[in-house]
C-alpha cells in the first residue's frame, strides 16, 4: 500500500509520463562541485520513472513548458494518461517575466475521467490572486465549476491559503467548498491542510461540517528541486487536482512525506537521493525513482 501511494505521489495524479533525450541518471553522482569552475549549464526536467517506467513526461520549447504528461491514477483509468496543455500571455510589469500561465487544460485519454480547464489571472509578478475551474465528466452529475482566491503573508509574500468555492451537481449556486492551508519552513511548504465542508447560507465555509486531510513534506534538504526547473504556476494547479504534488512548488527537496486523509491508512515514506553535479537529484533511491533532464 505505502509502495503504491508513493508512486502515485511521483506520478502526481495525474502530470506524467514524459521523454527525455539525455538521461542523467546512469552512476549518480553525490553533489560533486561543477568540475570546470564555470558557471553550470542551465536545464530542464524532462521525465520522472519508477523502476525505468515512465510516470511523468514534460515537453518544453527552449525553457518554456509547453506539455505534461502523467498517468491517470482515477478509478477505473487503467493505463491511461493525463496529457497537460499550457497556454502563455505576454506580460510587462516584470521585465524578469515575459511570460506567465493564463491556462491549464488536463484532459486524459480514459473517457470516465474528468477534464479539467483552468483559467488563470496572473499579476504579471508571478502571483496569482484568481482562477476558475470548469472540470467536465462523463456525465452532468460528476461535473463541477470552481472558482479560487489565493491568499498572501503580508509580510513574507508566501502563499498561505487557497479557498475554492465549488458549483457541483448541476447547482447554480455554490454549494462546496475546499481551502487548503499552508505551513513552511524558508521557502518549503511542509504541510497542506486541506479542509472539506459546506458553504454556509452566506456563502462562508462552515468549518464544522469540513473534514481535514494532511499532507506532510519534512526534513527538505538544501538542494534543487527537480521541479523547480519547470513553471511553478503548473504544480500549484496539479496540486488543486491532487494535494500530494504541493512539494513540487518548492525550491528543495522532502527527505520524509506523511500522508493522513480520512478513511484511508496513513502513509509515510522517507526518501535518499543521489544528486547530480550541479545539486539536482539523480536518483531517489528508496523507491527507485529516477529523474532525467535537457541541458538548455
Amino acid at each position: 500500500m505505502v509502495k503504491n501511494y508513493f508512486l502515485k505521489m511521483f506520478a502526481g495524479i495525474a502530470f506524467l509520463g514524459l521523454l527525455a533525450s539525455c538521461n542523467t541518471t546512469a552512476d549518480p553522482i553525490e553533489s560533486v562541485p561543477n568540475p570546470d569552475g564555470g558557471p553550470p549549464p542551465q536545464k530542464v526536467l524532462t521525465k520522472v520513472s519508477v523502476n525505468n517506467v515512465s510516470q511523468e513526461e514534460y515537453f518544453t520549447t527552449a525553457d518554456v513548458l509547453d506539455q505534461a504528461v502523467f498517468k491517470d491514477n482515477s478509478l477505473n483509468a487503467g493505463n491511461a494518461n493525463y496529457t497537460a496543455t499550457l497556454t502563455y500571455i505576454n506580460t510587462t510589469t516584470n521585465p524578469k517575466i515575459k511570460k506567465e500561465i493564463s491556462k491549464v487544460k488536463f484532459v486524459s485519454s480514459a473517457s470516465s475521467s474528468l477534464k479539467y480547464d483552468f483559467d488563470i489571472t496572473p499579476d504579471g509578478n508571478g502571483k496569482i490572486y484568481n482562477a476558475t475551474l470548469i472540470a467536465t465528466g462523463a456525465t452532468p452529475g460528476v461535473s463541477y465549476l470552481s472558482d479560487y482566491t489565493f491568499t498572501y503573508e503580508a509580510t513574507t509574500g508566501k502563499l498561505s491559503k487557497i479557498l475554492e468555492k465549488r458549483k457541483e451537481g448541476g447547482i447554480s449556486a455554490y454549494n462546496k467548498f475546499i481551502e487548503y492551508a499552508f505551513t513552511y519552513t524558508g521557502e518549503n511548504i511542509i504541510q497542506a491542510v486541506c479542509s472539506k465542508g459546506i458553504l454556509d447560507i452566506n456563502g462562508n465555509p462552515n468549518m464544522t461540517t469540513a473534514t481535514k486531510s494532511k499532507y506532510s513534506f519534512q526534513n527538505y534538504d538544501s538542494q534543487k528541486s527537480p521541479f523547480s526547473t519547470l513553471p511553478k504556476t503548473y504544480f500549484l494547479m496539479l496540486s488543486l487536482i491532487d494535494p500530494i504534488n504541493f512539494y513540487k512548488a518548492c525550491p528543495n527537496n522532502p527527505t520524509s512525506m506523511f500522508i493522513e486523509i480520512p478513511t484511508k491508512p496513513s502513509v509515510n515514506t522517507a526518501q535518499s537521493y543521489s544528486y547530480d553535479n550541479q545539486g539536482y537529484p539523480a536518483v531517489e533511491k528508496n523507491q527507485n525513482v529516477s529523474f532525467t533532464y535537457k541541458t538548455l
